[in-house]
């Protein structure tokens, strides 16, 4: 759920249909990040959501975020674990105690995804950390965290670059993604299935690497293979926010202010500004 739309009576008509685990995004652990990846959320509106669902009766809540962001410091990946433990402690400062709130006290689970650079953002530009770099910010994370109120799970590094390389890709990808099939590559997305060592083969018999595609960083110049596709927002735009975001300089929401992206002027519409 959007942190900062949530409310007492969103909780409670969600209720009614099922009592689920609520899972937030505060997507970085300390406000440097969140206002670089340009989040527009603070650490008051995370622990005010959050105190809503304690209050209501709910123990358990789920803490999405990433790790491996351009410009990240280890400090940064601490935070995350430190905003953990805050809101396992708001939990038993909650004002509503009276309301049976389930065995084993609280759970704050923290899911962790690693940063895969996308096309079409501001953020496409950037390079995905290393692979050692990915799994020594992981055990980073997991060593910070001292209580056994906090779960925290992960995803696979080496997915994760796959994901940065084919979400980055050009044509000659179609060659490796062949020779990949060819060494028997077969339903990646099961983890009994995926062999990270037959995309490496494969890569290697392309006379390709993977970190020229995950790795590098893209300059505002350069012809990138996606640059034919029209999705309405302007490249211009995108590299102005990339500059935002180094500079800690966030942008309004739309439904607050136009930033005139060029989106509304996608498929002939018109841009009110």
């Amino acid at each position: 759920m959007r942190i900062d739309a949530f409310s007492q009576d969103l909780l409670d008509k969600t209720s009614r249909v099922r009592q689920t685990t609520l899972t937030f995004a505060p997507e970085a652990g300390s406000q440097k990040m969140r206002d670089f990846i340009n989040k527009n959320l603070s650490e008051e509106e995370i622990e005010e959501a959050v105190k809503i669902a304690f209050n209501s009766g709910r123990n358990s809540v789920k803490l999405y975020f990433m790790i491996g962001l351009p410009g990240e410091t280890d400090d940064d990946i601490i935070e995350i674990a430190e905003l953990a433990k805050k809101i396992v402690g708001l939990y038993y400062k909650r004002e509503n105690k009276e309301i049976k709130s389930g065995k084993g006290g609280v759970t704050v689970t923290i899911s962790a995804a690693s940063f895969v650079p996308k096309p079409h953002t501001p953020l496409g530009f950037e390079g995905q950390n290393s692979y050692e770099e990915l799994t020594r910010k992981q055990k980073l994370l997991k060593d910070a965290i001292n209580s056994k109120k906090i779960k925290y799970n992960y995803h696979d590094a080496e997915i994760s670059k796959l994901e940065a390389v084919f979400s980055r890709g050009d044509r000659r990808l179609s060659r490796v993604l062949l020779e990949a099939s060819e060494l028997g590559a077969r339903f990646d997305g099961w983890d009994e299935f995926f062999d990270f060592g037959i995309w490496q083969k494969a890569f290697e018999n392309c006379g390709l690497t993977m970190e020229e595609y995950c790795e590098r960083e893209y300059g505002y110049d350069e012809i990138l293979p996606w640059d034919f596709i029209d999705t309405g927002v302007s490249k211009e735009f995108l590299i102005a926010e990339n500059k935002k975001s180094k500079l800690g300089e966030t942008t309004n929401n739309c439904r607050e202010q136009c930033a005139n992206c060029g989106a509304g002027t996608f498929g002939g519409g018109f841009c009110p500004c």
